[in-house]
């Protein structure tokens, strides 16, 4: 089919009482500068403690900074299958919420270079990845399905034939070429319609710079050896 083309103090002073008994108000008059001292003290001591829990903060988030790559060079044996996954979600995820809109699966997938059918996704692949109450799919859940797609080598393009004949339809003089107009047309205006990104993507691939036209069968020969 047509879809498959492409493929972050201040410090008081405590005052020393008089030795000895004194007047009452003179007694009262020491008390007064002690208790105000005590206090400086204790501001003082705050402060101090509150400038080293905030020292400590600083060297916490330094130390986080520090422990970032870590965690994305991380020893997981996944870790490229899983960033290849999420670089091709992630311009898909609208909301910035970790999820997107289940009719955009088969063109993520497509990204990934897996090609399964429409029949694929609406009766297999969506029942897989998303409860019949969420309204978007999860990028963990999608995530986790897709290691197993492209470990397994799953939903593979269709074989060269098949596709060379795809494009022969559009191609009825049989020049070996095809106007861009003409196929871009052919792949957005049927039911397996490509993503602008898609048709962006594939015409860059595709199209030659001099012409304007694409020249298929160098194309498939191009796509059929990226094909892992």
């Amino acid at each position: 089919t047509m879809a498959d083309v492409t493929a972050a103090s201040p410090q008081g002073e405590e005052k020393k009482a008089t030795d000895g008994p004194a007047p009452e108000e003179a007694k009262s008059n020491t008390e007064k500068p002690q208790e105000e001292g005590k206090k400086e003290v204790q501001t003082g001591s705050s402060g101090a403690k509150g400038g080293e829990e905030k020292e400590g903060e600083e060297k916490q988030g330094v130390h986080e900074e520090e422990e970032i790559p870590q965690v994305l060079d991380t020893n997981d044996p996944d870790h490229p299958i899983k960033r290849r996954i999420r670089e091709a979600f992630e311009p898909f995820d609208s909301e910035n919420n970790n999820t997107c809109d289940e009719r955009e699966v088969r063109s993520i997938m497509r990204y990934l270079g897996a090609y399964p059918t429409e029949e694929d996704v609406s009766n297999d692949i969506i029942k897989q990845i998303k409860e019949d109450e969420e309204i978007r799919v999860r990028y963990d859940r999608f995530e986790e399905f897709m290691i197993k797609v492209l470990k397994k080598n799953l939903y593979q393009p269709d074989d060269r034939d098949t596709i060379l004949q795809a494009f022969r339809v559009l191609d009825p003089e049989g020049k070996g070429e095809i106007d861009e107009q003409v196929i871009v047309e052919a792949l957005t205006s049927n039911n397996f319609a490509f993503h602008d990104k898609e048709v962006e993507d594939f015409l860059s691939v595709a199209k030659d710079s001099r012409t304007g036209k694409i020249h298929y069968e160098a194309y498939l020969e191009q796509m059929m050896s990226n094909v892992i």
